[in-house]
């Protein structure tokens, strides 16, 4: 029975529309998952945005991306001396077998995990 309710009651929650100070004037606003990387904060009425600054940085040896932060994870890129690539502000970094590992992205949204160790960061 108390199941039932606590379900119950977090549909209703989600049903409920929000309102006071996080409320949107703009009911179409939503997360654009394909936002350039960079974007700026705009302040134009229904054209709000609010994007993740990230870095930039510049793969210094031979390594490959993984899927998972692990020299096991699934490949999924190598990139080579100079390749530019990109990674959150104030991202993760994940230590596996004393390895710290970061997810990055390239240019084309492929993401993966690659060692820190393989990066300088130059943005």
């Amino acid at each position: 029975m108390l199941k039932k309710l606590i379900a119950v009651s977090l549909v209703a929650a989600m049903a409920l529309p929000v309102t006071g100070a996080f409320a949107s004037d703009n009911p179409t606003d939503r997360i654009r998952p394909n936002t350039p990387i960079n974007s700026n904060i705009t302040a134009a009425p229904g054209n709000d945005e609010i994007s993740i600054k990230a870095y930039t940085w510049t793969v210094k040896t031979i390594a490959n991306i993984r899927a998972t932060p692990s020299p096991t994870g699934a490949h999924v890129l190598t990139v080579y001396p100079g390749y530019q690539l990109f990674g959150q502000h104030g991202g993760e970094v994940f230590i596996v077998n004393g390895q710290e590992w970061v997810y990055v992205w390239n240019s084309a949204n492929v993401g993966g995990y690659i060692l820190l160790s393989a990066l300088e960061e130059t943005g």
